[in-house]
């Protein structure tokens, strides 16, 4: 039999008329749904821009890879732009969360060890690689990467200043002359100097990573414990 050309238009036309048919036949998709068909949406997006760039992206790809309508997504995202920020705010969450989770049941300086080896092995891994890239796409399109990105910073610098704030006595203000957010600043100042200086020289392996984050922790809390003691 004779099935004719398939037609992908047609058949995403159809497929949103059966999702939206069933989500009428069941009543409005609760609010829990919705966030996870955007959640769902944006995670398929990201695969696809890891496997075919950002040369190679498409609603369709994406539709294709979440297994949903291309009409669905242009419901909730209008245009590639949308989709690209809003992709970015989530994957800077889940970066976040994913650093904050690290070594919470350790003490203060084996989990900031273990945190500096998790951003350096992020920085250098695809994901990391990708992030960037988007970053500088969306910042070229519309001005907002660059603003993003230091959102990001700063929010890392609030939770390390917190955290070190409850863990090595520095209290919410100034501890002989030692600020939370002056130290957590110079933190993430390291590791982001150490990332560049290391790309530079191919110094990424996983070994050398965890070596120079066990240095690099000791070096700096032997520092703050010095100012804070003097």
């Amino acid at each position: 039999m004779d099935l004719g050309e398939f037609d992908a238009a047609k058949f995403d036309a159809k497929f949103d008329d059966c999702l939206a048919a069933a989500f009428v036949r069941r009543g409005r998709p609760s609010v829990a749904e919705a966030e996870a068909l955007s959640g769902r949406i944006l995670d398929a997006s990201w695969d696809v821009l890891l496997t075919a760039g950002f040369e190679g992206f498409t609603f369709d790809r994406v539709a294709r890879h979440a297994h949903i309508g291309k009409a669905t997504i242009y419901s909730r995202f209008p245009g590639k732009r949308e989709l690209m920020r809003a992709l970015l705010a989530r994957r800077i969450v889940i970066r976040s969360d994913f650093f904050k989770s690290a070594g919470h049941d350790l003490a203060v300086e084996d989990a900031f060890c273990l945190r500096a080896a998790n951003t350096m092995k992020g920085l250098f891994s695809p994901d990391g690689a990708l992030m960037e890239r988007l970053i500088d796409w969306l910042e070229q399109e519309t001005g907002e990467g660059q603003p993003m990105r230091a959102q990001a910073y700063r929010d890392a610098i609030e939770s390390i200043g917190e955290s070190l704030a409850d863990s090595c006595r520095l209290g919410a203000r100034a501890s002989n002359g030692v600020e939370p957010a002056f130290a957590a600043r110079l933190w993430i100042e390291g590791l982001i100097g150490h990332a560049k200086l290391a790309h530079t020289e191919g110094a990424s392996s996983p070994d050398e990573i965890e070596r120079w984050a066990a240095d690099y922790t000791r070096f700096y809390f032997a520092g703050l414990r010095a100012m804070v003691a003097g």
